[in-house]
């Protein structure tokens, strides 16, 4: 009896030792990923990194931005705004809505509270150096949005990837950059 528990030990235990076979595609990251990054990254030439972080700090307080956090050492810039993300359409359907339901005798109608409220856009810039090149930089801007309804209930998070967003940046960025370079 005791070599029949044994053996029966034995075996849950190696049973328990098994691993499940992972797919190689687990561990590879989407081909959009790549297609993402090259839209949120550009090369720039300036005299220093501190040129580009000044550069980009004029370009986001254009844009509205409240800049949030610099880490200098980093090349890091976190900056973000919130504005208002109402759609006038939706919000006159959830109104129109609210009012049938009222007319309907239905107690406690709130479809306008769903309606979309403010959107919060935060922005995080890194800036590195090329090794190889001097006076080049390696500039990645990311993007994120969440936009919350009239109860402050979250409704969308998302990260931005239009490439036209991040070009309009970057093109103001370079003339931000020639105006900083130009007063050197």
């Amino acid at each position: 009896m005791n070599r029949a528990a044994y053996s029966l030990l034995l075996a849950a235990i190696l049973c328990g030792c098994a691993t499940p076979e992972v797919p190689k595609s687990a561990l590879r990251l989407p081909e959009s990923t790549l297609d993402i990054r090259s839209i949120q990254t550009r090369t720039l030439e300036a005299s220093s990194e501190t040129v580009i972080l000044a550069a980009t700090i004029a370009v986001l307080q254009d844009m509205e931005f409240n800049i949030d956090r610099i880490e200098k050492p980093l090349g890091v810039i976190t900056a973000s705004k919130v504005s208002d993300a109402d759609d006038k359409n939706q919000k006159t359907g959830l109104i129109l809505l609210d009012v049938l339901c009222a007319m309907g005798g239905g107690g406690g109608c709130d479809a306008s509270s769903t309606a979309k409220d403010d959107q919060h856009i935060t922005l995080t810039m890194v800036v590195l150096p090329n090794r190889a090149k001097a006076g080049e930089y390696k500039v990645r801007i990311t993007i994120q949005r969440v936009i919350y309804d009239k109860m402050n209930r979250i409704l969308v998070l998302e990260r931005i990837d239009t490439a036209e967003t991040y070009q309009t940046i970057f093109d103001n960025l370079r003339k931000s950059l020639f105006i900083q370079e130009g007063n050197t």
